[in-house]
């Protein structure tokens, strides 16, 4: 008989298509409401959670699950105390780290050349010859250490951009040269704010990140800087960013990540035409659940031998209960 695995879907009535690759090798089980997900607890050792909006782990708890794989590099949705304690936690590292680069590039690509603008005056049959703004040169403020933050800090050197990371306490590293960069501590946020040009947050969602941009940060940043959301949606003081945007500093925003997911209709961000909202989508690439699914079976063949998982993430260290 095929070992039974927990996954937790948004409609278990009709699961991704791309889940049933899991039928080849395990029974799963797809769960997506409390009363589903507590029938078969007692039974189950390991979760899948591939809906990321899952409040299930929070609501009703591990129980007997031994190891616990989220479908992204972002653990919110299982961090909890009791989760902290008993369960081994996995991500999916190394899928997502590229695209979400490109993707900060992409947008900083965006405005540098005035691409909106072209849009705009295409739409109206307008032929207007403007100058656009280089990106070497610029200076680019990173803040998050981890693998997204590095894989866009090395992504963004490549053009030109003078990158500075940040990262929980200040450290100096060997660098591919085989010389040694500054990781900046959390500490130097106020200090390095003013000089950046684009800003770019890529760190977790903790206790010590939890509205890390609000209006003291936002009062710091040049009247043309850029703020690039793809960490977590409550990085930002959302309400403090609108009326910051409404008064001309920052100049833009390009936001993949908000504090209610979906974006509610009713948000001013929807109109303001200074931000490009981007539907929590930085990461997504064409193949890439396929992608994620072999990945947690590769994972899992290393669960049934006895072997060390991979991707294995710290949750104690994240504090984000609740």
């Amino acid at each position: 008989m095929k070992p039974m695995v927990l996954v937790a879907v948004a409609d278990a009535a009709e699961p991704p298509p791309e889940l049933a690759r899991l039928e080849r090798d395990l029974t799963p089980h797809y769960v997506s409401t409390p009363e589903e997900y507590r029938a078969v607890l007692a039974d189950a050792k390991v979760l899948l959670v591939w809906d990321l909006q899952t409040k299930l782990v929070h609501e009703c708890g591990p129980g007997k699950v031994e190891w616990i794989h989220t479908n992204s590099l972002g653990v919110n949705a299982v961090a909890t105390a009791e989760v902290a304690d008993s369960v081994t936690v996995t991500n999916t590292q190394g899928l997502f780290e590229q695209p979400m680069a490109e993707f900060v590039l992409a947008s900083i690509l965006y405005r540098a050349k005035g691409l909106d603008r072209l849009l705009a005056h295409q739409r109206g049959k307008v032929w207007d010859q403007q100058p656009t703004s280089r990106i070497a040169g610029r200076r680019a403020l990173v803040v998050g250490a981890g693998g997204v933050g590095r894989t866009i800090a090395e992504l963004l050197r490549a053009t030109g951009i003078d990158v500075a990371i940040i990262g929980r306490t200040r450290r100096e590293e060997p660098d591919a040269r085989g010389g040694t960069r500054v990781v900046h501590g959390i500490d130097e946020l106020h200090e390095l704010l003013p000089g950046a040009d684009d800003i770019v947050l890529a760190a977790p969602l903790t206790e010590a990140t939890r509205g890390l941009i609000g209006l003291a940060e936002l009062a710091l940043m040049k009247q043309s800087a850029h703020l690039i959301n793809v960490g977590r949606g409550g990085l930002v003081d959302e309400a403090a960013l609108i009326d910051a945007l409404r008064c001309g500093a920052p100049a833009a925003a390009t936001l993949d990540v908000f504090a209610q997911e979906p974006l509610p209709p009713e948000s001013p961000l929807w109109e303001m035409e200074q931000v490009l909202v981007s539907p929590h989508q930085s990461a997504d690439t064409i193949g890439w659940r396929d992608a994620a699914v072999e990945l947690f079976l590769e994972n899992y063949a290393r669960h049934r031998a006895g072997e060390p998982l991979s991707n294995v993430v710290n949750v104690g260290a994240l504090r984000v209960d609740g």
